[in-house]
């Protein structure tokens, strides 16, 4: 998924389950940051303090970096490709699926933290992983076999003739850069030969099929390499299915917390979900997608009072409140800040699932 349904339909969303503006905002930008937070270098204050940032992407044009196998599972499994634990063999296991009762339980966990001072940036968070788990069900966040597609077989099936020319020229450039695997990646697993190690390439989560699974209005079909079974995608409805989820999950952090309540008992999500789904449908650019969200939003058309906008997510903001990190006069002043709880719930989140909540469920990745 991109910023239109990560920060504008998150915010939309958590505004609809009765989450108040301010927090709404914090949760929406801490879902949009998942994929903004590049940004590695630690920042040192003269007093010895020091400011880690966690990392929960890359840019896709840093090759070396998610070329890196040993990077991988702490980046794409935990915050973009959380594993569905189906099937026996380990990349079987790795595979997305939307979701999954293993969301369910993950989710359960952190609404029970609802009282910490970084959990509305944990929701935010989850929310993302939440959403992406229906985007990119399918794919994992490993260099694998089970990543790659048969290129000639990606067809999109009702792309306008605007999209289709979008199209075109978007997938030539990916492939034309990354291969028609996304980057042919050293696979996770190697086969062992007779005469020594054979370095099988794969693909990297859903590279092999580019953005397609990010455009909210795309119905689309491929076929994986290692079947021939045509598997046809219809992004509309399954977009539709996250936003009722993430709708019911916001409801539920009212519910249960203080302090992040409008005060009203929210509206249901039934009563705007084709307006929701004609959001979903427009065949555009991400752009423009987000502001399809920001104007439905403020003209009264998803429930809430006419005149209330979405405002513009300003990931600068957090940035900032990172890098004057060494001018502080009190350093310990940057826990109050939203980019350290934003660190301080990736920080958590990486640990609990990596260490506590698939280990758990027998499935060891670090």
């Amino acid at each position: 998924m991109q910023i239109d349904m990560h920060y504008y339909g998150v915010y939309a969303l958590a505004r609809l389950a009765g989450v108040r503006p301010q927090a709404a905002k914090t949760i929406a930008t801490a879902s949009q940051y998942v994929d903004d937070a590049v940004e590695g270098n630690i920042q040192y204050h003269e007093e010895g303090n020091k400011l880690a940032p966690i990392i929960t992407a890359h840019r896709i044009i840093e090759i070396i970096e998610n070329r890196d196998e040993e990077d991988q599972p702490f980046v794409w499994v935990p915050f973009h490709f959380f594993p569905g634990n189906e099937g026996k063999d380990f990349t079987k296991r790795l595979v997305c699926s939307k979701d999954s009762s293993l969301m369910d339980e993950l989710i359960g966990y952190y609404l029970a933290l609802h009282e910490r001072p970084f959990a509305s940036a944990l929701i935010g968070l989850i929310a993302h992983v939440l959403a992406d788990t229906f985007a990119h069900f399918g794919f994992s966040g490993i260099s694998s076999r089970r990543n790659k597609v048969d290129a000639t077989s990606i067809k999109p099936i009702n792309a306008t003739a605007p999209t289709a020319k979008y199209l075109d020229i978007k997938l030539d450039r990916f492939f034309r850069t990354f291969g028609f695997q996304g980057g042919l990646w050293t696979n996770v697993r190697r086969s062992i030969m007779s005469d020594g190690a054979e370095i099988a390439s794969g693909a990297l989560g859903h590279g092999a099929v580019a953005v397609l699974p990010d455009l909210p209005y795309l119905e689309w079909e491929f076929e994986y390499e290692q079947s021939s079974e045509v598997s046809r995608r219809n992004n509309i409805d399954i977009y539709l299915e996250a936003c009722e989820r993430l709708h019911s999950m916001f409801q539920t952090f009212v519910s249960v917390s203080s302090g992040h309540d409008d005060g009203t008992s929210g509206i249901a999500f039934g009563t705007v979900k084709e307006r929701v789904k004609d959001i979903l449908s427009f065949q555009h650019g991400k752009a423009k997608r987000s502001e399809k969200w920001r104007s439905a939003f403020a003209g009264g058309e998803l429930g809430i009072p006419a005149g209330e906008e979405i405002p513009y997510y300003n990931s600068a903001s957090w940035d900032r409140q990172r890098d004057r990190f060494p001018g502080l006069d009190k350093p310990d002043e940057v826990a109050a800040t939203e980019v350290y709880r934003f660190y301080q719930a990736a920080s958590l989140h990486r640990h609990y699932v990596l260490r506590e909540l698939l280990p758990k469920h027998g499935l060891v990745v670090i």
